[in-house]
C-alpha cells in the first residue's frame, strides 16, 4: 500500500502542477481502461495459476452479488438514520456500497494476492458494471423532475439520461472472454503472452496516477463541508468489509476467493460517484469529498483488514 500511495502521490503532484491536465487524465484513463486492464485480465487467465473451474466461476459471481446485498442491507438503514437532505441519501448509499474495484481494485488486490487474482477481479467487474450503470446512476442522479446542468461555458443543458451502451466496454468484454479461456486453458504463443503481460503492467501505475491526479482537482475545504461523508467512509472502509468477512467466511472455503471479495468490499468509494454526479445532476461536492476521504483513509484501513482477517 505504501508503494501504491507513493505512486498516487506522484499523480497528485502532477495534477496539482497541471503536468497531468484534466484532458491528460482522460487520455490516460482511456489507455488504462481500454488497453491495460484488458491485458491484465488476459495475462491472469493465460497464467491460470489457480485452476479455475466453471463451478468456481459461477460460485464467485454469486458471492459477488451477495457482497452487494450485504452492503445495501447495511448502508440503507444507516444512511437513513443520518438524516439530512433526502436527495443526498442515494448518493451516500452509492458511496458506501460501490468500490473503486477498477483503478484501485486491480493494483491493490494484485499487490496482495498476485496476478492470478486478476481473474477474480475481472469477474467481479461483470456484476459491478451492470449494477453501477443502472441502479448506481439512479442512486446518484438528481431526484428533481426537471434537471438543468451548467457546463463550463455557462450554458444550461438537461441532465443526461442512462445510456445502455455504457454497459458495453472493453474491460467487461474481455472479462466475459476470459471465462472460456480460463476454463479451456487455451494459451497463445509466448511472444504474445509476454506482450500482453508487459502492456498489462501499465494498469497499476496508470491507475494510481489517475486517482492521484483526480484528487488534486478536488478542493480540500469541500471534504469537511458535509459531515455525513465521514460515517459513509466508516461504512465503506470498515463496517461493510468486516460484516462481509464474518458472513462469507461461513460459506466460502477458497481463501483466495474470500480474500478478493473482502478486500474489494473495503476499497474506497468508486470514482464514478463524482463522474455520475456531474453527468446526472447529483451533489458534486459531496461525491468528490467522499471519494477523496475514502481514498485517503484506505491506506490505513486496507492493510488493517488484511492483517486482522486474512493473515
Amino acid at each position: 500500500m505504501a508503494v501504491l500511495f507513493i505512486i498516487m502521490a506522484a499523480g497528485f503532484i502532477l495534477g496539482r502542477f497541471k503536468l497531468l491536465t484534466p484532458e491528460g487524465i482522460k487520455i490516460l484513463t482511456r489507455v488504462v481502461l481500454f488497453v491495460a486492464l484488458p491485458c491484465t485480465i488476459l495475462s491472469s487467465v493465460f497464467e491460470n495459476e489457480i485452476n479455475i473451474t466453471i463451478g468456481d466461476t459461477v460460485y464467485f459471481l454469486l458471492m459477488a452479488l451477495v457482497t452487494f446485498l450485504i452492503a445495501f442491507l447495511i448502508s440503507i438503514p444507516v444512511i437513513r438514520l443520518l438524516g439530512g437532505d433526502k436527495n443526498n441519501h442515494g448518493l451516500l448509499n452509492f458511496m458506501s456500497v460501490f468500490s473503486n474495484c477498477g483503478f484501485m481494485g486491480f493494483p491493490v488486490v494484485i499487490a496482495i494476492f498476485g496476478v492470478s487474482s486478476a481473474y477474480y477481479i475481472a469477474l467481479f467487474n461483470i456484476p459491478f458494471n451492470i449494477i453501477v450503470f443502472s441502479l448506481g446512476i439512479y442512486l446518484v442522479a438528481s431526484k428533481r423532475k426537471t434537471g438543468i446542468n451548467s457546463n463550463p461555458s455557462g450554458e444550461e443543458q438537461p441532465f443526461k439520461t442512462f445510456d445502455p451502451k455504457l454497459l458495453i466496454n472493453p474491460t467487461l468484454i474481455v472479462a466475459l472472454l476470459a471465462i472460456p479461456i480460463a476454463l479451456t486453458g487455451v494459451s497463445p504463443p509466448l511472444f504474445i503472452t509476454e506482450s500482453i503481460r508487459i502492456t498489462g503492467g501499465i494498469t497499476t501505475p496508470g491507475g494510481m496516477l489517475i486517482i492521484g491526479a483526480t484528487l488534486a482537482n478536488i478542493p480540500l475545504k469541500s471534504v469537511f463541508s458535509e459531515w455525513r461523508i465521514f460515517p459513509a467512509a466508516l461504512l465503506k472502509l470498515i463496517i461493510i468489509p468486516t460484516v462481509t468477512w464474518l458472513i462469507l467466511r461461513q460459506i466460502i472455503t477458497n481463501e483466495l476467493m474470500l480474500g478478493v471479495l473482502v478486500v474489494i468490499s473495503g476499497m474506497p468509494t468508486a470514482v464514478m460517484a463524482s463522474m455520475f454526479a456531474v453527468e446526472y445532476g447529483g451533489n458534486e461536492k459531496t461525491a468528490s469529498a467522499g471519494v477523496f476521504l475514502s481514498t485517503l483513509l484506505c491506506g490505513i484501513t486496507v492493510p488493517l483488514i488484511v492483517y486482522l482477517f486474512l493473515m
